[in-house]
């Protein structure tokens, strides 16, 4: 069974601290958002497992100006540095140690890192499915290359889950509210069978003295008898 499928209970999504937010122009993946009427669990988990090829860009990413800072082996916008200090801090040296061109692994590395900037300030209630596979692809980049980041697959899942619960919660809402008129017509109907069972009470009394009777029964029967 796929690890994502077993992932149960609260999910919290922690994200590292730094100094910009996350910003308010939409790319193309964010653009890609899922209906929550149409979309199932299942789409969108098989989306995030899926090894599609990468069509995340430098493009894609906003907030990288200024002069930049050579840090070991990269030069990083100085918006980046506290994210980076922050991801060696918990992870050590998590970059490649693989001979590729250097420019495509300096790419990599650079969305990898934006890509967690990009979740300094967002509350799990702005990600969109777009977002997410934005995210999937800057990370699978750098997997693809052996950098030492299955952390960041693991909290895009929980991320993953925790965006799935607003649509589950709809789902609540929504069966919650049929039960709200279900129960009121319930009610209601409880309301007028007890009002007809006591406007025809006297009439189904009457019947009653004819079952298995003629209906000339009773008609020579004096008071009382």
């Amino acid at each position: 069974m796929n690890e994502m499928q077993n992932l149960q209970g609260t999910i919290l999504v922690n994200v590292v601290d730094g100094n910009d937010g996350i910003t308010k122009n939409k790319t193309s993946f964010e653009a890609r958002k899922c209906s929550n009427n149409k979309a199932t669990i299942t789409d969108i988990l098989m989306k995030l497992e899926a090894d599609d090829e990468s069509k995340v860009k430098f493009s894609h990413f906003t907030g990288l100006h200024g002069e930049l800072i050579v840090v070991g082996k990269y030069s990083l916008a100085p918006t980046l540095l506290t994210i980076v200090n922050n991801i060696i801090k918990v992870y050590d040296n998590f970059s490649a140690k693989r001979k590729m061109n250097p420019s495509t692994i300096e790419t990599s590395y650079i969305m990898f890192c934006t890509f967690v900037k990009e979740m300094t300030n967002l509350r799990h209630e702005q990600v969109s499915e777009g977002l997410m596979l934005k995210w999937r692809d800057a990370i699978k980049n750098v997997l693809r290359i052996n950098f030492k980041v299955d952390f960041a697959m693991e909290h895009l899942k929980k991320i993953s889950f925790a965006y799935i619960s607003s649509m589950e919660r709809q789902k609540l809402e929504n069966v919650g509210l049929r039960i709200s008129k279900l129960e009121a017509k319930l009610s209601a109907m409880k309301v007028e069978h007890a009002k007809i069972s006591e406007q025809s009470k006297v009439f189904i009394d009457a019947a009653e003295e004819f079952n298995w009777n003629l209906v000339r029964f009773s008609m020579f029967k004096r008071p009382g008898q």
